[in-house]
């Protein structure tokens, strides 16, 4: 395999021990970001700060992008959070997460392949596929 190993493989006892940790990171994520894309479309909405506009008009738009640049940040902690578990994000707006895994006998890395919802990863797919590839686990010696 000419590709380098990941630094931690995960079986799927590990990755269903982590599944509530990562909603948690997603949920809070998504919660962040509709927050500040509010306030994001609220100030493309409204009246353009210039020149003429007045001292609490001029704060309060200031505040506001603050305030939507701080939420960005803290959504921005929640993925390093979800990067941080030694997975791979392959689509946020769908929570589509990958576990680097070795499939037994042939030593074969594969990723193990689970979705926001599913209460158990239940699906794994080779490297060089993806989410449509999915192949169901059945749990036999070749899955630890």
């Amino acid at each position: 395999m000419s590709q380098s190993r990941p630094s931690h493989t995960f079986t799927i006892d590990e990755v269903n021990a982590l599944i509530p940790r990562i909603e948690e990171h997603l949920d809070g994520f998504w919660g962040l970001r509709e927050n500040a894309q509010a306030i994001l479309n609220e100030l493309r909405g409204g009246r353009d700060v210039g020149p003429d506009s007045g001292a609490d008009e001029i704060a309060h738009h200031q505040l506001r992008r603050s305030q939507a640049h701080f939420l960005l940040q803290q959504a921005k902690r929640e993925l390093d959070g979800v990067m941080d578990l030694g997975c791979v994000l392959k689509d946020l707006d769908a929570g589509l997460v990958d576990f680097p895994h070795i499939l037994e006998p042939n030593d074969e890395e594969v990723f193990l392949c689970w979705k926001y919802g599913e209460k158990k990863v239940r699906f794994w797919h080779e490297i060089d596929k993806g989410f449509s590839a999915r192949k169901p686990i059945l749990r036999r010696t070749t899955f630890k």
